[in-house]
């Protein structure tokens, strides 16, 4: 019975202290994107402008015009015997251009990850991961570039 109150006093506790996730994109922004050119890989670009919505609705004065540079390279990093594949590995990598329409202030930055994984006899399943290795990765560079972009709030 103890157990039952010693959980739902934290239970009460988290949800009256004001948490918030890190990683949420504030609707308040003071910063405002206007996505002008994406090139390179197709699907990386859509994720990305999926994610980036928030912040083209912003009403915010600090207006920024978005370039962006998307790729993605895999690679063989093993091989057996007969000379088939074993291990992989893909790498993400995003070049962002942002540049203020307000004071013609340019930032840039590039985004990089890598991952490594192992081949699979059935090529769905193996075409499977990669699908799903590529989208974990395109939200964590996704998570970055919020974070760079909270960087960029706190400098205007």
């Amino acid at each position: 019975m103890a157990k039952k109150f010693t959980y739902f006093f934290i239970f009460l506790f988290l949800l009256s202290c004001g948490y918030t996730p890190v990683y949420q994109i504030n609707k308040d922004s003071n910063i405002r994107i206007n996505i002008k050119n994406v090139s390179g890989d197709k699907n990386i670009g859509r994720e990305i402008i999926r994610g980036l919505e928030n912040f083209s609705k912003s009403n915010a004065k600090n207006i920024f015009d978005l370039d962006l540079k998307t790729f993605k390279q895999e690679s063989i990093v093993t091989k057996d015997k007969k000379g088939n594949a074993t291990s992989y590995k893909l790498v993400l990598t995003v070049d962002a251009y942002f540049t203020n329409k307000i004071n013609n202030k340019n930032y840039e930055k590039k985004f990089i990850k890598e991952t490594t994984f192992n081949s699979k006899n059935n090529k769905f399943e193996l075409d499977q991961l990669r699908i799903n290795l590529e989208k974990n990765m395109t939200s964590q560079i996704l998570q970055d570039i919020n974070i760079f972009l909270g960087i960029i709030g706190n400098d205007l």
